[in-house]
């Protein structure tokens, strides 16, 4: 067979951008002569964190001059945006080539292949429009985090043949043993999805099918269609002995599929999947079969002011490493996220809710709103179906909840998202639940999604008699506390009150068994056109146990201490010769069990150190260590890791 395959390039250099204030881009005709007085920039870029565009919504235009590669007639030409916010118009030398409009946050693609001269220099010029819009997601001026305009993503160009792969169905479900077993099996189902065909005339593709796990082959097969087709079923693949996924143990496969026909390869992809299975039972949460209560943080992604949404790989990780070091492992984000962001959570274990930006108005979604949503929903759902990280898709957040129409809402949401992805939860994030639980629209989700503001936002409604009527109105549902927190300058006490009150929240919790999970707001202070304090890009909501560049506040070492799966303490010390250490695993919120995990012990002031396994714990279970230590005098300081090497605990034991 000839390779050919799918080639691509990242777009990241070559660009120049211009702020159209004016609008006169298009009169002037800048789509085919290109800027008139541009800025060199490198994509992924946003103007709203450049001093003098901070507070510019409107229009910008973008340049790029590439060199194209030679093709052959049965080759396509492809440009895929990560995401623009928001509306962008896209021109291949002087010619409009496509748009994406009224959604900011999702991945696209632009068939480039008729507008291409092979071989030559190609001008590509995109139009990016961030102003307010009542025809997008999120709303006019409905929403709370940044908005900042420009090609705050990654931008490809791909060259493939003509059976061109659109995006891949994939669903990695796993067999879990029962009694008298110990290894799981896993089934790999799915659909690849084509691109319309350009010629006509039929032919036979074969899709050569490969799963590798850390570079070797676990299965390979073929499955053969009729082209032109627009969908394949791939045939259902059955794993003996599959490794799961889990937030600890993140195990990952590569699934690669490619297409070929005529004995010529067309296209190929590889997606990462894990075989994972997360859903409720009762008021339980079950990950792979545990029961397992959460606790979880939310990140506000593009508050660096120096970035914003135009984040860099290494700023994601950054910030994704703080948030798993804080011993969370769920998170939710209130607009859709990228394949990068993803992937980190897939690799290093992070459970998390994606969602549309449909937040506070409407209040009641209903036409075109509906509709929008819709598209959201299949642009992110095809996009990202196949990690495992992603255990639930949002429909929504703090709409009003105790009317019908968003009832209606969220149960037709539910069912659109049923035939699109029928292995995750479905939810809805309420700020009204409290009022009257049975008639709230978060009940028509998969789980209880409660942001918590009583003492705050919420006034000073009785604690212990919501949480009494939440669970009457439903016992048989999971309930998840999914934002709660302290807001300055709106609500006084500074980070001191924020730790008071994170205690005092997470003491209530506990001892409610129907809450699976809780997720704090916020990791970050964030920026937001919201914001009570700054100005420009500086502008923010201080909510965070972080600073807007990330610098910890006193409160993040509080959030990873309560969310802790595993606590430690000193049972004795006999006179400074041997230390009688009790690991205990959390039986609470967290709640789940460990293995894999290591005690590392290190002498404060001397040349000694010593390392434990610990022994896999259920919740509630213990395990005791004794270390001889004769002759240290300084303490010690003692550490527990996961299997990731994410640090659980780190304290002084001793002088």
């Amino acid at each position: 067979m000839e390779q050919q395959g799918r080639t691509t390039a990242l777009l990241e250099k070559a660009w120049k951008f211009q702020p159209d204030p004016e609008a006169i881009g298009l009169i002037k005709d800048w789509a085919r002569s290109g800027l008139p007085s541009p800025e060199p920039v490198e994509v992924p870029h946003t103007w709203n964190v450049q001093p003098e565009t901070e507070n510019y919504r409107g229009l910008g235009w973008y340049e790029c001059r590439f060199q194209a590669p030679e093709l052959s007639p049965d080759n396509r030409v492809w440009l895929d945006f990560e995401a623009v916010y928001r509306d962008a118009v896209i021109w291949i030398n002087g010619e409009q080539a496509g748009s994406h409009l009224d959604s900011g946050f999702t991945a696209f693609r632009i068939e480039a292949t008729r507008y291409i001269k092979a071989g030559q220099e190609n001008l590509l010029v995109i139009s990016v429009d961030n102003g307010n819009s009542d025809t997008a997601l999120p709303k006019g001026n409905s929403f709370d985090w940044a908005d900042d305009g420009g090609i705050i993503r990654e931008v490809y160009l791909s060259v493939t043949g003509e059976a061109a792969i659109d995006a891949v169905s994939l669903q990695a479900a796993p067999i879990l043993p029962h009694a008298g077993q110990t290894e799981a099996a896993g089934v790999i189902t799915g659909k690849v999805a084509l691109h319309q065909a350009l010629q006509t005339g039929g032919k036979e593709l074969t899709l050569e099918l490969l799963l590798q796990q850390d570079g070797k082959q676990v299965w390979a097969g073929t499955q053969t269609a009729a082209y032109p087709c627009t969908g394949i079923p791939l045939p259902e693949i059955k794993i003996e002995g599959a490794q799961l996924w889990h937030f600890d143990h993140p195990h990952l496969y590569e699934f690669t599929i490619r297409v070929a026909a005529g004995g010529e390869l067309q296209d190929e992809v590889t997606k990462s999947i894990g075989f994972r299975e997360f859903k409720t039972r009762g008021s339980q949460f079950l990950l792979n079969g545990e029961p397992v209560r959460l606790a979880g943080v939310e990140w506000m992604p593009g508050s660096h002011p120096d970035k914003g949404m135009a984040e860099s790989e290494e700023d994601m990780k950054r910030v994704l490493q703080q948030l798993k070091q804080a011993n969370c492992v769920l998170t939710r984000f209130h607009w859709q996220q990228s394949e990068r962001l993803l992937d980190w959570c897939d690799r290093y274990g992070i459970l998390v809710q994606e969602e549309i930006p449909l937040w506070q108005q409407p209040m009641e979604p209903a036409g075109e709103t509906v509709t929008l949503a819709q598209r959201q929903l299949a642009e992110m759902i095809s996009r990202h179906n196949h990690h495992p990280s992603v255990i639930a898709w949002g429909v929504g957040n703090e709409l009003d909840g105790q009317s019908q129409q968003t009832v209606r809402y969220v149960k037709d949401m539910k069912a659109y998202i049923g035939s699109l992805d029928s292995g995750r939860l479905v939810n809805y994030v309420s700020n009204t639940v409290h009022f009257d639980p049975a008639a709230d629209a978060t009940g028509a989700g998969d789980v209880i999604m409660w942001n918590d503001y009583i003492g705050t936002w919420h006034g000073e409604h009785d604690m212990d008699e919501t949480v009494k009527r939440l669970i009457a109105a439903y016992p048989d549902k999971p309930i998840v506390v999914s934002e709660f927190g302290l807001c300055e300058p709106a609500f006084s006490g500074g980070d001191v009150r924020r730790s008071e009150q994170l205690r005092e929240k997470m003491d209530i919790y506990r001892k409610v068994p129907n809450i699976a999970g809780m997720i704090y707001f916020n990791l970050n202070d964030y920026r937001t056109q919201m914001g009570e304090e700054g100005e420009g890009r500086m502008r923010q909501r201080v909510h965070g146990v972080t600073d807007l560049s990330g610098n910890e506040k006193p409160s993040y070492r509080l959030l990873a201490e309560v969310s802790s799966p595993v606590r430690l303490e000193a049972v004795h010390s006999d006179s400074g010769k041997r230390l009688h250490l009790r690991v205990s695993c959390a039986g609470d919120l967290p709640a789940h069990s460990v293995s894999g995990y290591r005690l590392l012990l290190a002498a404060a002031e001397e040349a000694w150190e010593q390392s434990f396994d610990i022994p896999p714990l259920a919740p509630g279970d213990t395990a005791e260590f004794i270390v001889e230590t004769p002759g240290i005098s300084g303490g010690i300081h003692a550490v527990v890791r996961r299997p990731t090497g994410f640090e659980v605990l780190n304290r002084r034991i001793g002088q």
